[in-house]
């Protein structure tokens, strides 16, 4: 046993771990550990006994009956004052009868500080092999250590072996308990912090809900308001022959020449106009009244119903419609949101055209049915809209429109029924010759 041998057991990592591992460095006295002290001392009649864990650069006692002061208060010694550092074999006793002669301890510092004369030491050996310290007793003098006093030793160096693991095991379980708490704090965090995010959310997701709902009621006034225009428009007419009629009556009526077949002629023309006026009014109200639930529906019957309500205006603007494809695909939504897209993709070209003035405004509506989806293009050839803009135009309160002239949710709007309300997709681009914009169910 040379001093090289003892230095690399005393700093070898793993049996530092392993001593880390008991928790026990450093700690209080127990009474436990004092108790088998004082048996090994009284049953081995040694002045001295102690329960030593030797660290990389000092011994600490975690029972030190009998030890002399200052030694007995500071609870540790450096390890040029240790023998338990040498007892590092397994069922190997260290025993020295005289230190003062023993080749090995001879120059020992305990020698002089501790009054360490003969020694018996037990290694202190874990379940994996590891040497954490040693059990040992002391006398002042010289002694023969007998056969019962090594086995007494021992035994209860094997009782302070099992009163380690103890600790251990409770140590173990105190930092797995702790772990637990700190893993179910640190879930009770997480979970708060869901639970507040879910909030925030569902927080977020009411203010959308509600501003798209505000949005929606601005572009059903904006789409009423243009629809009353429209009405407007359809009805001068008729009001018009109307208003001819009623002054024309009288004076045929003065003048004798009011015959049976004169007044049905008068009626029949009166009554076409009030029905015109009638079925715009009827439009009209279909066109608003609120859906609860989706439907089917033709979307030639849509695109009618819409060019009906809006085509006199465009034609009194000399605006063309034309509208290609001889299909009508039936789809399950919302006709009406369905029909008011349709109005604001139309208003949207009405008013390039009024601002960028062009000679022969054409619009043209398209009805498809690719891969069992109906497609619905709306062309124009107002030019098409900027290139700083196209990635736009579907953005809440984004208008190209002067002032007063646009509120910029019609298409913003509209891209949410088709997408969100009936699940379809609604896309712009442009045309060498204008805007084109594609409606897919």
């Amino acid at each position: 046993m040379n001093g090289s041998d003892i230095s690399s057991h005393v700093t070898d990592p793993a049996r530092l771990a392993a001593l880390r591992a008991v928790a026990l460095l450093d700690t209080p006295t127990e009474e436990a550990f004092d108790r088998l002290s004082r048996l090994a001392s009284r049953f081995a009649s040694a002045p001295v006994a102690l329960v030593t864990l030797v660290d990389s650069d000092r011994q600490f006692f975690k029972s030190c009956v009998g030890l002399p002061e200052p030694w007995l208060s500071s609870r540790q010694t450096p390890l040029s004052h240790s023998f338990c550092q040498y007892n590092r074999v397994a069922k190997q006793p260290l025993i020295i009868e005289d230190a003062r002669v023993h080749p090995l301890f001879k120059e020992n510092l305990a020698i002089r500080d501790l009054m360490v004369i003969a020694y018996l030491g037990i290694p202190l050996v874990t379940s994996d092999g590891y040497v954490l310290g040693s059990f040992c007793v002391i006398d002042h003098k010289p002694r023969h250590w007998s056969g019962e006093d090594v086995e007494v030793v021992e035994n209860l160096a094997a009782a302070v072996m099992t009163e380690i693991q103890l600790r251990t095991e409770i140590a173990v379980r105190a930092r797995g308990e702790e772990t637990l708490r700190r893993q179910h704090e640190e879930l009770g965090r997480a979970y708060r912090e869901l639970e507040r995010e879910a909030a925030e959310r569902a927080r977020t997701a009411e203010q959308l809900r509600q501003r798209d709902q505000m949005l929606i009621q601005q572009s059903r006034l904006a789409a009423m308001g243009e629809m009353i225009n429209n009405i407007a428009h359809q009805w001068r007419q008729p009001l018009n022959l109307l208003g001819l009629l009623a002054q024309e009556l009288p004076i045929t009526y003065a003048t004798e020449e009011f015959s049976e077949q004169y007044l049905e002629s008068r009626v029949q023309k009166m009554m076409e106009s009030i029905g015109h006026m009638s079925a715009t009014i009827d439009n009209f109200r279909n066109f608003f009244c609120p859906e609860m639930e989706k439907v089917e529906f033709g979307i030639s019957d849509v695109v009618e119903k819409t060019i009906s309500l809006m085509g006199l205006t465009l034609k009194q603007v000399q605006i063309n419609i034309e509208v290609a494809g001889n299909v009508n695909p039936v789809i399950t939504g919302y006709p009406n949101q369905y029909a008011q897209v349709q109005l604001n993709i139309l208003n949207n070209a009405r008013d390039a055209f009024a601002e960028r003035n062009v000679s022969s405004p054409k619009i043209e509506i398209r009805i498809a049915a690719e891969e069992g989806r109906s497609v619905l293009t709306v062309s124009d050839n107002a030019g098409g809209i900027p290139a700083d803009a196209i990635d736009k135009v579907f953005d809440p309160y984004f208008t190209t429109k002067g002032p007063d002239k646009g509120t910029g949710i019609g298409l913003y709007m509209s891209k949410t029924i088709i997408e969100k309300n009936m699940g379809g997709s609604l896309t712009a681009n442009n045309t060498e010759e204008g805007a084109s914009f594609r409606i897919e169910v």
